[in-house]
């Protein structure tokens, strides 16, 4: 299966289902502001509401050092384990197991990608097993240092920023004319739905 097919077969009639899922709900909602506009002002008033991250991330914001742990007796027994199983699943899952033998892409795609996508998160752990096994055999002072490299903390506060301020430009042109705008959200969304649905009926047709 090539990119392309992958895209055409997956991706967009993934991203056209959500359109056509996003404007059933806007025909609902523009339905509903327009012939409801009270009730519906009163539930988009109570649902409008803004959580801050920032006292959810609290905790996880603290930085917690730990001392790096003594050198174990068993640390070449343990690398040994590391390189011989990284290895052994490097090796059975390139040259023993094949994909296609088992599932028919053709009839059951999506188990396919399922099915190769787990296989080469396993390659990449097991070839990371082999690298962290070889250090802990042959080179244990440089993967002393790449620990203290990698053991960084880093702040979500950042991050998240400039995202801690509640935005409202649609509401209050929204409240001030909630009959128009409903009809306006209803139309929209319905040329939407039934654009999406012609294309998809065009796709399972052809």
């Amino acid at each position: 299966m090539t990119w392309w097919s992958f895209v055409e077969r997956i991706v967009v009639p993934t991203v056209m289902l959500c359109l056509l899922a996003g404007s059933l709900a806007g025909i609902v909602f523009g339905f509903a502001l327009a012939l409801r506009s009270g009730p519906t002002l009163q539930f988009i008033a109570r649902m409008n509401r803004w959580v801050s991250t920032e006292a959810a991330l609290r905790p996880l914001e603290v930085p917690r050092q730990f001392d790096p742990a003594p050198d174990s007796p068993y640390r070449r027994l343990l690398g040994g384990l590391f390189v011989g199983g990284g290895a052994l699943t490097i090796y059975f899952l390139l040259t023993r197991l094949q994909i296609a033998r088992l599932v028919d892409a053709k009839r059951a795609l999506g188990l396919a990608i399922v099915l190769d996508a787990t296989m080469a998160i396993f390659i990449v752990g097991g070839a990371f097993a082999l690298l962290v096994g070889a250090l802990m055999l042959f080179w244990p002072q440089r993967l002393t240092s790449l620990e203290e490299r990698l053991n960084r903390w880093y702040s979500s506060r950042r991050l998240v920023a400039a995202q801690e301020r509640m935005l409202t430009p649609l509401e209050p042109h929204v409240e001030a004319h909630p009959r128009a705008a409903g009809w306006i959200i209803a139309i929209a969304s319905l040329a939407i739905a039934l654009a999406m649905a012609w294309l998809l009926v065009t796709r399972v047709v052809h």
